[in-house]
Parts: structure tokens; sequence; C-alpha cells
């Protein structure tokens, strides 16, 4: 039921109801001059306010040029960690990392997005806030770097991203972002106040360029390239990323590698490599490997990760994942909300069983 006909059928209520009253006020009376002027005042303010109702209507209806869609996802899940650490325990329970609520629309030749998310100790966050014209967005977005990181979080394999892109990817930030898509890739440069820095967070004054270029070499091939300058006044860094998709029917093969170049605090750099394959219509298999070297840790970061994801419907997903530290986690890895644990120890495992569903 549209706008119209609800606002419709209430002033219709209305009026039946007053007209009910005014005509058991006046039962077994003789109809009078004064009656009949009501009724026809009643019949005027009726045409009146319907006439109103189809104009309002109209300004949100299917030939608006003012549209609000409301979107948004829950994922709620379950994990098991067991850290190889003498003297710490294991640790499981249901936790609800994300509840997201997303609008967005048109305003006439511009269009807008506005998110907010809910986490596990219900604190509420500002995700997406921007508006486009053309090929301009301005607000706060995600800057387009780790091609990771741009995939929507609902649309990831396993039940979080990995944690190379925790620690390398651009997050959010404040700023302005010019697009130019082909049939055949695209290419993407911004101006921001640096790699997540959403909500003002972490903002010195600084700012950061960035630019990204897709290519579609074939039907089942794409590359993606690119860099970013982050100047925060107290640190700065260049970063760079190169990424290849290789798809062929239900096969789909990436991987990813990324590094950043710092003179103050060294080189570091991490590699992705993921591999899927839907093995019926609703049921999907994968598997995930990471790499990371941090300047000054004694170990690198390895983590091992499958599982599958099951697709009830369009709207909810099920996914479960099993993952392997081959050595330790360092404090120094920006772990998230994966459900990774730093430790001293080789051998933690990680269990992780998710349930989403978006509207």
């Amino acid at each position: 039921m549209n706008i119209s006909k609800i606002v419709k059928f209430g002033i219709m209520g209305i009026v039946t109801g007053v007209l009910c009253g005014v005509a058991g006020a006046d039962q077994g009376d003789k109809t009078t001059w004064l009656e009949e002027a009501r009724a026809d005042e009643i019949r005027s303010l009726i045409h009146d306010v319907l006439a109103d109702a189809d104009s309002r209507a109209s300004f949100l209806g299917a030939d608006s040029p003012t549209t609000v869609n409301v979107h948004g996802f829950i994922q709620s899940r379950w994990s098991y960690n067991d850290i190889k650490t003498d003297g710490v325990d294991t640790t499981h329970g249901f936790n609800i990392p994300r509840t997201r609520l997303e609008l967005s629309g048109d305003l006439y030749d511009w269009g807008y997005k506005v998110s907010g998310q809910w986490n596990d100790g219900g604190n509420f966050t500002l995700m997406d806030a921007y508006a486009d014209w053309g090929n301009f967005r301005v607000g706060q977005f995600r800057s387009p770097f780790m091609k990771e990181v741009l995939t929507a979080q609902t649309d990831t394999l396993a039940a979080e991203r990995s944690v190379i892109s925790n620690q390398f990817g651009q997050g959010r930030s404040q700023g302005i972002q010019y697009g130019y898509n082909t049939s055949f890739g695209g290419v993407s440069v911004a101006y921001t106040d640096g790699f997540n820095t959403a909500n003002g967070a972490g903002v010195q004054n600084g700012y950061a360029l960035t630019g990204r270029v897709d290519f579609r070499a074939t039907d089942w091939v794409e590359f993606g390239v690119a860099v970013s300058h982050n100047d925060l006044v107290a640190t700065d860094f260049n970063t760079w990323t190169a990424d290849a998709t290789f798809s062929s029917g239900d096969f789909d093969f990436t991987g990813a590698y990324v590094a950043t170049i710092d003179d103050t605090n060294g080189d570091d750099w991490g590699t992705v490599w993921t591999a899927s394959i839907d093995v019926t219509d609703k049921a999907q298999l994968f598997g995930q490997y990471e790499i990371g070297h941090l300047e000054g840790v004694a170990t690198d970061l390895k983590i091992a990760t499958v599982g599958v994801n099951y697709a009830f419907n369009s709207n909810v997903k099920w996914t479960t994942d099993v993952g392997y530290a081959f050595d330790s986690v360092d404090a120094g890895w920006n772990l998230g909300t994966s459900g990774w644990n730093t430790t001293a120890n080789e051998g933690e495992t990680l269990i992780r069983t998710q349930l989403q569903v978006t509207f």
C-alpha cells in the first residue's frame, strides 16, 4: 500500500466517524438549513484534505525526484579461541559484532548514503555519510585503496576481513573523490584527511592523496593497483597495493599484496590469498592464507583459514570458518573484531560461526 492510500483511508476513517457522530446527535430531528450547511462544509473539507494528501504523496511517489531506501544487516556470531599459552584458558561465546542501518536514495540529480552501526557494546558509530553528483563523491567514505576493504562487509568470504586488511587498509575518512568507470575498468582518485580518520579520529591537520586503477583484461581476469601518500604531520608514509582475480565458472582465486614505505618506522608488508568454489547454488567452500611482516617484530603473521558459506536465501547467510596461526600473533597487529588474540606462542586456533541477515 502506498502513502497516498494510507492517508486517504485514514482521512476517510476520521471523516466517517465525524459524520456518524453528527448523525447520532441529530437523530430524530428534522433536517434544517444549519445541518445542510454543515454537511456542505464537511464535503468541502474532505475534498481539500484529500487533494492535499495526493500532492504530498506524489512528492515521494514513483516519479518523485526524492527517494529514501532503508537497508541494513545484523551479524550474530559464536566464536571459540584456543590460545596455546600456559595458564590462559580458551574463550568462547556469542557476540553481535555489527548491527548496521543504511539510508540511501536520490535528491533530484544527487545521490546520497548515510549509515551507522551499533557494535557489540551497544555504542553507535557513524559509518558512511556522503553525497554523489556525477562522478564526484563528497563526505565520509572508504577511499579507493585495498580491494578487500572496498568489498562490502556483507560480501566477505570469511566471517571477518583479514588481519592484513585491518593493519594496512584505508578504513573510512572524510574528503572528496572522483571516479570514472568504463566496461574495461575504472580510475578513482581521492583527497582525504588520511587513512582511518572517520569521524575526525586521528586528524592532525593532515591529508592523504590516494589513487586506484582497475583493469578487466578478459571476462575471467581482473587487475587492480593503488597508491597513497599520507601526511599526518606527526607521521607520514607512502603505501601501495596490487591485486589480481581469476574467475572460471564457479571458481574464484584472488591474490593481493600491500606494503608501506616509512622512513621513520620501517617498511611493513602483507599478502592475502583466497580461493572459493560454489559446490551448489547455495553452498560455497573457501580458503584463505595471509602473511604479514612488521618492522621490529620477531615473527611474521601467518594465518590459514578454511570455511563454508551457506545462503538460505538472498538475505540470510550462514558462515563457519576455522583459522590457525602458525606463529605467534604480535600485539602490533590490528586484530579489530576478528576474534584473534595476541599470543607469545604459535598454534592459536579460532573457530567462528556467524548468521547474517540483511534487509
